[in-house]
């Protein structure tokens, strides 16, 4: 019977490390909760083995029953260098009868994979298992699956029995076995557990298909090791939290390593402040300090990598560990029940509502979204990159980096102001039609011509995401398309196969099913930045691997060309409008200029008499939106507060102009209506209406009029305007030194 999978201790549950030739040590991202030995069960290899096709359950494969698919995946090895023969056949006799049937699966998930099959090295590697099981030791010897020893036990029996059968290539088998038993077994260890997936402490969606992810996932192929979470109760609830995220689609799985990293740092602090299980403290007097033990923690803590390494946490990553933590044991404390019974610990089940909202709000810095001046690159220095990109492509022989796709890849990013993985997961065909009609005759080309469709892998929700884009764009794609098919074709893809992705892995990838990784473009452009060496106006070093500055260089390209903000909003595939600006930096004068397009109108129907470019410079528009009204602007000055709450239609602080018509028009009527209502209402209760003199009455009228006096001014200046723009002081400046004729006009600062 096959061994139960049960819960190890804290010990087991660490990471395994070995030591490396050099003396460092390395992690082996095997999940100590696999005893790979106890989970072989005769039966399942038995059900692996008849789950393949009729022509893949073979014991081996040569020119007699190679089926079509192995034949285009399986690499031709050169069998006699005199005669050029060549040879794909490989073999699995003379193992155990289970042994075979794991190899022949193995095979038959890597052809799928698109992988690609050496038979040298397959063969070698059976020589080496059948030498352990004619010549090991006991255990060896007695041995029915690959799953019976561990790769290094594989390979220390290959090393004894070259030793007792002189064999002088053993150490090059034992080496080849180390490596090759470890990849076998980390797919049968998959294939034989049958419990719930996220109990195990490695998730590797790679390997196990029941880890639920997007169709394309940016981080598909990352691995979730939740070895580093040494406090038993929290490394399983924090499992089963994230699973039901991903199940319910609340998380996608590359949020899984951010909360990973969040639930490390509070691991790190139980470590430091100990804990008494799920409760954290033995009484709810002691919760607060022991939060704000965890607080200052992270305040004092330094960053142990990147560009900030050995520097405090950045608000923004302290905020986020403790909105995650928060986030939780809300969670838990909301399920606290059936917790209890799902992790097998009563300790759940005593939680109360004070763990729904560990931190207080002053505990959580405010989130920064200021960007550095450099976001947006100059046009310069887009030019110097453009012209410097085809490095990328050059052969190595003449200086460059060989890589024609990284070339493709960043002339798209420049031109389109995509994420880099929008572009390297895009479609192999990702073109569509335009809406609208195409460019008409006489047309210099320069127009929209096609839709790109990208993949939306941050943002959820919003319209499809497509773009117009030109003809050079299409240019671009259709070589790379050409360049994609020559690949897989070289690789033993079937002809005509067209791969799902435009951009492709160039190793192991012989069906095209894996993207071009970010991580790889991510270095090439860090090596093109060295080789071009680009510096801004300023003399600041321009780092070309730094993708989302084209991002955010398009973005203010079209707010600075006027393009409304609902345009550049679906553009860039956002859901608000502050999504947007926070990655546009609208230029001041593209600010100043929009702001003076319009001619300022008082209260009292006046033109403003200021010059509108110093009214920008007291309204600091870009600086100042809570001056701007629903329909105007307040010139009250920065520093001062407003003390007549909505009075400012009889305020003379109070400008507007053309573009609020529409809403004083409503405004006016609306008042009217409302003076109506009440008139009836106080002539049925009374007996006649009211009175100019009655309070409310009067500032009513006095509201209409002031409106009735700034739509002339407008319709007046709409028929009579020259041009030219003038400006008189604000509403009630009647009752001012100024505003009469032959006294002194009062300054405004």
């Amino acid at each position: 019977m096959k061994a139960e999978l049960a819960l190890v201790p804290t010990e087991a549950a660490e990471e395994i490390r070995s030591e490396r030739p050099d003396g460092r040590k390395t992690q082996d991202k095997r999940d100590p909760r696999l005893p790979i030995a106890d989970l072989f069960s005769e039966e399942r290899a038995r059900q692996l083995w008849e789950s393949l096709p009729d022509e893949h359950r073979q014991d081996h494969f040569d020119s007699s029953n190679m089926p079509d698919d192995y034949r285009r995946a399986f690499v031709e090895q050169v069998s006699n260098r005199e005669k050029g023969w060549f040879s794909q056949a490989i073999t699995f006799t003379g193992l155990p009868e289970p042994m075979i049937w794991e190899l022949a699966w193995f095979v038959d998930q890597q052809v799928r994979d698109g992988y690609a099959i050496n038979p040298a090295r397959f063969n070698r590697l059976r020589r080496g298992l059948v030498l352990a099981l004619e010549y090991g030791g006991p255990q060896a010897r007695s041995a029915q699956s690959i799953t019976a020893l561990s790769n290094e036990q594989w390979a220390e029996e290959v090393r004894a029995a070259a030793v007792r059968t002189s064999l002088p290539s053993g150490e090059n088998i034992a080496t080849l076995v180390l490596h090759s038993v470890k990849h076998i077994q980390d797919r049968l260890a998959y294939a034989y557990h049958d419990g719930e997936w996220w109990r195990l402490n490695l998730w590797n969606p790679t390997l196990d298909r029941r880890i639920p992810q997007r169709e394309h996932e940016p981080s598909g192929r990352h691995v979730a090791n939740f070895a580093h979470l040494t406090t038993d109760w929290l490394r399983e609830a924090v499992k089963w939290w994230l699973s039901v995220q991903l199940l319910t689609e609340q998380y996608v799985w590359s949020s899984v390593k951010s909360r990973m990293d969040t639930m490390k740092r509070f691991q790190w602090y139980i470590d430091q402040a100990g804990c008494t299980g799920p409760q954290l403290v033995s009484s709810p007097e002691q919760l607060r300090t022991w939060v704000r033990g965890f607080v200052d923690h992270l305040n004092s803590h330094s960053t142990l990598s990147g560009v900030n390494k050995g520097g405090k946490l950045a608000k923004n990553s302290r905020r986020s560990a403790l909105v995650t933590v928060e986030a939780f044991y809300r969670w838990m404390y909301d399920n606290r029940a059936e917790a209890v019974s799902v992790l097998a610990d009563p300790r759940w089940g005593r939680l109360d509502s004070t763990y729904s909202v560990l931190f207080r709000l002053d505990d959580k810095p405010r989130r920064t979204n200021q960007m550095p001046d450099d976001m947006a690159l100059e046009d310069e220095v887009i030019s110097q990159i453009a012209a410097g990109s085809g490095l990328l492509a050059a052969p190595k022989d003449e200086g460059g980096l060989d890589d024609r796709q990284a070339f493709h890849a960043l002339m798209l990013l420049i031109r389109t102001g995509r994420r880099m993985n929008e572009v390297l997961m895009m479609d192999f065909d990702p073109l569509l039609p335009l809406a609208t009609t195409g460019p008409k005759e006489g047309d210099d080309g320069a127009g929209f011509v096609a839709r790109l469709k990208y993949q939306q892998t941050k943002i959820t929700g919003g319209g499809p995401p497509t773009i117009p884009v030109d003809q050079e764009i299409v240019d671009i794609i259709r070589v790379q398309q050409e360049w994609a098919r020559e690949f897989i074709t070289s690789q033993g893809a079937p002809e005509g196969t067209e791969p799902p992705y435009l951009f492709l892995q160039t190793r192991q990838n012989r069906l095209g099913l894996r993207p071009y990784a970010s991580a790889t473009l991510h270095h090439r452009l860090g090596n093109l930045t060295k080789m071009l060496a680009i510096t801004d106006s300023v003399g600041r070093p321009v780092a070309v691997s730094k993708t989302h500055t084209f991002r955010h260089t398009r973005a203010t390209d079209l707010i600075n060309a006027g393009v409304p903000i609902h345009v550049v909003m679906r553009y860039l595939g956002h859901l608000s409008p502050s999504m947007t600006m926070h990655y546009a930096k609208t230029l001041s004068t593209t600010a100043e200029r929009e702001f003076l397009r319009y001619k300022k109108i008082t209260v009292d129907g006046r033109t403003a008499s200021i010059e509108p470019s110093d009214l920008y410079d007291m309204l600091h528009l870009d600086q100042r939106a809570d001056r701007v009204l629903p329909n105007g602007w307040c010139m009250l000055p920065p520093r001062q507060v407003c003390a007549k709450g909505n009075a400012c239609l009889t305020c003379d602080k109070f400008v507007t102009d053309a573009s609020h018509r529409d809403e004083l028009q409503h405004q006016l009527a609306q008042t009217e209506a409302l003076i109506t209502r009440r008139q009836t209402q106080f002539t049925a209760r009374h007996g006649e209406p009211m009175g100019e003199e009655n309070i409310w009455l009067a500032g009513r009228l006095t509201e209409t009029r002031a409106l009735a006096k700034v739509l002339i001014a407008l319709e007046q200046i709409g028929v009579h305007d020259d041009g030219q723009l003038r400006a008189v002081r604000g509403a009630g400046v009647t009752d001012r030194p100024g505003s009469i004729p032959g006294q002194p006009k009062e300054s405004i600062s």
